[in-house]
This record gives structure tokens, sequence and C-alpha cells, in this order.
């Protein structure tokens, strides 16, 4: 089958290995950052035959998590200068001419969705199945013994990372051989993929297809990675009310008291939004 040409002179099979080629190097940073902390687990495990050392690593999986991020961008930095460019070229990171209102209102809107979605899980009837499995690796970003390093790789380092390999590498890579729209649909799919389970994925994707929007139109990463931080965000004060019996009864106690904060953080986004979206001075 030869297929019939189109208007770049490309056949069909031609136009579908290129794609497909387009695909896998847009996936190769992911797995990289996906691989390198479980590999450094397995590492920690087989040194640390004796079982209490075993268990003791578990607890500490925060460290091999953040060990694991700070090795994959240094990869994927001296990646990119092995091919004469760095990081900051490849996943479309600037710092110069920073417009800072317009970060921090992208961290406010990051923030005031994330809570929003939180008050809606506890509000809307979804099965519950699904809001266990949502609030069991909720509550496993702050388990373990690290709490602190947790904190800081969840609002700081997760967000950082997963910017410059979603939006940074991947979604740059599929621009050059898929239009906009679709570019942002396959790096958010894969996010939300990356979450597992139901309402992780949900909240993912959505959010992955705000983080492409904010990339492309900002044409620097840097603006994703603060919308990123204020979602992120969101878990350190909801975590700290859920940590203790008598503030969860005091604020998170009843159906009209989530309601309302569920108001108070859309209404923060809303705010953000028209303020992110009005045009610069």
């Amino acid at each position: 089958m030869t297929g019939e040409r189109g208007q770049t002179g490309e056949t069909m099979q031609q136009r579908l290995w290129r794609g497909a080629g387009i695909i896998w190097r847009s996936l190769r940073p992911l797995l990289l950052y996906l691989c390198l902390p479980a590999v450094l687990m397995c590492v920690g495990m087989v040194l640390y035959r004796d079982r209490d050392a075993q268990d003791m690593l578990l607890r500490s999986s925060h460290f091999y998590n953040a060990l694991g991020i700070v090795l994959t961008l240094l990869l994927l930095h001296k990646r990119s200068k092995k091919r004469g460019s760095s990081i900051w070229q490849d996943a479309v990171l600037s710092f110069r001419d920073l417009v800072w209102k317009r970060l921090g209102l992208l961290f406010c809107l990051g923030f005031g969705l994330a809570v929003l979605f939180s008050a809606s899980l506890t509000l809307l009837p979804f099965p519950k199945s699904w809001i266990l499995a949502y609030r069991s690796s909720a509550g496993g970003v702050f388990a373990g013994t690290d709490r602190l390093l947790a904190i800081a790789s969840a609002v700081c380092l997760a967000p950082v990372a997963e910017e410059i390999v979603f939006r940074g590498y991947m979604l740059g890579r599929l621009l050059e051989g898929f239009p906009g729209r679709l570019a942002v649909l396959l790096t958010a799919a894969v996010f939300a993929l990356c979450h597992v389970s139901i309402l992780w994925m949900l909240y993912a994707g959505l959010l992955g297809i705000l983080l492409g929007w904010v990339s492309i139109k900002e044409d620097n990463t840097v603006y994703a990675i603060a919308l990123h931080m204020g979602f992120n965000m969101s878990l350190v004060p909801i975590g700290w009310i859920n940590g203790d019996g008598a503030r969860k009864a005091l604020l998170f106690g009843s159906p009209v008291c989530v309601a309302l904060w569920g108001v108070g953080a859309g209404l923060l986004a809303w705010w953000a939004y028209r303020g992110y979206r009005q045009p610069e001075k």
C-alpha cells in the first residue's frame, strides 16, 4: 500500500511514521521522570536488605522522589547541552521580562481552582470508591517521616519538573508536528493518565488543558509553573486542617462550611482569571 500523498508530498504511511516519531520523542523525557525515582528506590531496597531498614526507606520515599526529580532535570539539561542547546531553551523557560502580577494571578487561579475542586468532591455525589482512591492518594503526599521534604516536593519541585517535562519538552516537541489544540490535548491526556485514579485523572486532564493554553499564550513555561504551584499549594492548608479532628470539625464540619469554602475559592479563581485576561497596560 502506497497511500495517497497529501499537500506536503508525504504518503499516509510517511505521515503516520513521522507523527509516531514525534510522539515517541516527546515521551522520552517523561519516561525518565517516571522511572528514575523508582529505580533509586529499588537500589536503596537492594543496598539495605534488613527489613527495618527497608521499612524506613519506604517511609522516606519522598527523599527518593525529590532526588529523582533533581537528577531528571540534571540529565535533561545535560542532554540538551550535548545537542548544543540548554534546558532553558528546550523547555521554553525564560526569566527575562517576567510580569510578576500575572505570575501572582496565575498562582491564585491555581489555588482557587484546587480548593473549589476539593469542595466539589465533598458535596457532589461521586462514587465512594472514587473518593476513597482520591483521598488515599492525596493523603499519601504528606505520609512518612520527611514531611517538610514532602511539602517542598509537592509545592515546588514537582510543579517545576512536571511543567518542564510536560509543557516544556513534550508540548514543545508535539507542536513541531501537530496543530496547537491537538498538541495541548495530547499532552493533557498523558498528564491525566499519569495520575492513575479516576478523580485525579479528571482534574489533571482539565488542569493540563489550562496549563497548555497558558504555556502557548505566554510562550514561556514559567507561567504554567506558577499556576501549577498555586494548585498544589492548596494541599498544605487542606492537609493541615484535615490532620486535626478539632480543626476539621470547626472548618469542614458541615456541608454548608464546605460550600462556603468552595464559593470563596471559586470567586478567587474568577477574580484571578479576569485579572489575567485583562490586556497589559
